[in-house]
């Protein structure tokens, strides 16, 4: 994740990083002994506790309100890619894609992070914030999202791009690496390399009509109702 951050972010990261691990450590640690359930977001997550030595209860995904986040349009444009920029944005990755031709939409409230090779790209529309009504109508007429990181331990972006019907294009990884289904509801790439050459290759010549429809129904299995019952089988268990 290094060469993503400013040089002063980077500095000071690197100089801390053992710190910092060391404190997050120490905090979940300390939550684990005063909490009689310990559930995490991902199944990454609960990977990353249980290295620590951390005994994790079950997993349960954060929920979303897909009565909110739907398809607007049965007609998208199609005529630009969608991608998210942030703190942990692989901005590497989105200069390339866009080296390479494609036409691309960027959302996210932490513009300062973004380098200036992506702001002054002819490719690159930098929207920055943008209302969620913006944003459901953006996703909802991509082509696809495209949603690279550095490090990510649920990811919401994958999520609501799928519930307004639209396929993403992240990592076979962490968080994404579960809620998104490789070639069913978006594509899941290995490594950077792989991620840009199927995100042209996408644009070029996209995708089946049906895998928006499938990205849908993908969501709604992180409906809030849905996670909600979840929560409850859980809490009922611990009360039984």
């Amino acid at each position: 994740m290094y060469p993503e951050m400013r040089p002063l972010y980077r500095a000071i990261y690197r100089a801390f990083r053992r710190l910092f691990i060391l404190h997050d450590r120490r905090f979940n640690r300390g939550l684990r002994r005063a909490s009689g359930l310990f559930i995490a977001n991902s199944s990454f997550t609960r990977s990353m506790y249980e290295a620590w030595g951390i005994r994790v209860d079950g997993v349960i995904h954060p929920p979303l309100d897909t009565s909110f986040f739907r398809p607007i349009t049965s007609r998208p444009s199609g005529d630009y890619v969608l991608t998210y920029v942030g703190k942990e944005t692989a901005f590497s990755v989105i200069r390339r894609v866009a080296d390479a031709g494609v036409k691309m939409k960027a959302f996210g409230s932490k513009i300062s992070h973004v380098p200036d090779y992506i702001r002054g790209h002819p490719n690159i529309e930098l929207l920055g914030r943008v209302s969620d009504e913006e944003l459901v109508e953006l996703y909802s007429n991509a082509l696809f999202t495209l949603f690279p990181f550095t490090h990510e331990p649920f990811g919401y972006v994958p999520v609501e791009s799928m519930a307004c019907g639209t396929p993403v294009l992240t990592y076979a990884a962490q968080g994404p690496g579960e809620t998104v289904i490789h070639g069913v509801t978006g594509w899941l790439a290995k490594d950077e390399g792989s991620l840009v050459d199927m995100a042209v290759r996408i644009w070029r010549e996209g995708y089946p009509s049906g895998m928006r429809a499938r990205s849908r129904e993908r969501a709604e299995q992180f409906d809030a109702k849905v996670i909600a019952d979840k929560w409850l089988e859980v809490l009922r268990g611990v009360k039984g």
